[in-house]
């Protein structure tokens, strides 16, 4: 049996298969998490409010009668908190106010807009829509509906994307992004507070652009691994590809209200990748299904948010032993040339409008 060293530290080939196998495990229970966090979050977050309001008033009232006795002080100062909380119950019940939203709100919206209404839109194009046509085709045009229908089908199709499916799936893509960042935002305030970033408006932008070509470069790299000669190597090595690929969307939105930038985050993904490769399967395997990108885009939308709970609920846990998988050295070099390339010719530029000065 074979011997690692890492980090002063002896593990046999046991050992790393174990932690290995463990830590993929952990990652796989804590991806399921998110169905069950989903019910729970809203409420802790509710009660966590009405405990920081009730120790308030306490504190308050306290402040107030800091003369009186220390013990009949504290129970005052609970009686009348107590009080006061009551009546503005009172007062907020009698009256309308502007309903916060809530993690559950939000999820069940974005199942509804890519499900109910889109999803559901396709299916009816596709199995309603297209055989009642072809049928009036083959009624009204005896003996040459199918030839007729050759060209009426893509014409169909053409306007039903244009006009429909593609307005609707950018219109969706920008909503779904405000909603997930609302989610994240929500689930992280309710486990640890208010987020860390303290970062400029000019460096998170920065950060969101280099964010997305990075992830970009590395999907079109899973689509190429998936063209080896031997086809099951290819469709394994883009099944890594995929499950990094939405950890790495599942987990983001912490990390970035941490503070934590890309490439903090890569190597996070690459020295645990046990760990996130188990977490990402699920949402991957289940994308995986439909056979059209559009369908599997509205699959993604209503299941990510689920993810988005369990990534910010989950610890993420190490294998000791195995080594770090560098996956995304080629997308990082690929978009250092991009990114390179790109400032020496806005450079170029701005030195050739400039005047020169005698």
């Amino acid at each position: 049996m074979s011997i690692v060293q890492r980090n002063k530290e002896h593990y046999s080939s046991f050992e790393i298969v174990r932690n290995g196998l463990w830590a993929f495990t952990k990652g796989f229970a804590d991806s399921l998490r998110g169905a069950v966090d989903l019910f729970l979050l809203d409420h802790r977050r509710l009660q966590q409010k009405e405990q920081k309001l009730h120790q308030r008033e306490i504190d308050r009232e306290f402040l107030l009668n800091r003369d009186s006795p220390a013990r009949e002080v504290v129970n005052n100062a609970k009686k009348r908190a107590m009080e006061r909380r009551e009546r503005e119950k009172q007062k907020e019940l009698m009256k309308p106010r502007k309903k916060e939203p809530n993690i559950l709100e939000r999820t069940v919206k974005c199942c509804l807009l890519n499900g109910a209404v889109f999803w559901t839109s396709i299916i009816i194009f596709e199995n309603i829509v297209l055989p009642t046509v072809r049928t009036c085709v083959n009624i009204f045009t005896a003996g040459s509906g199918d030839t007729l229908w050759l060209y009426t089908e893509p014409v169909l199709s053409i306007a039903f994307s244009t006009l429909w499916v593609l307005p609707f799936f950018l219109l969706s893509k920008i909503v779904n992004a405000i909603w997930f960042q609302d989610i994240a935002d929500l689930a992280f305030r309710s486990t640890q507070g208010r987020p860390l970033v303290n970062l400029s408006i000019s460096i998170m932008i920065a950060d969101t652009v280099i964010s997305i070509l990075v992830e970009s470069i590395f999907l079109v790299q899973g689509k190429f691994a998936s063209m080896l000669p031997i086809q099951i190597l290819g469709s394994a090595f883009n099944l890594i590809h995929q499950c990094l690929l939405h950890s790495l969307y599942s987990f983001e939105y912490k990390w970035f209200s941490q503070g934590l930038e890309l490439h903090k985050r890569l190597d996070l993904v690459e020295t645990n990748w046990p760990y996130f490769l188990g977490f990402g399967l699920p949402l991957a395997v289940i994308t995986s299904f439909p056979s059209s990108q559009i369908v599997a885009g509205c699959v993604f939308s209503i299941i990510f948010p689920l993810f988005i709970v369990a990534g910010n609920q989950a610890s993420i846990e190490s294998s000791p032993g195995v080594p770090p998988m560098n996956i995304f050295a080629p997308t990082i070099s690929l978009s250092n040339i991009i990114f390179s390339n790109t400032f020496h010719r806005n450079m170029g530029k701005i030195e050739r409008k400039t005047p020169a000065y005698q």
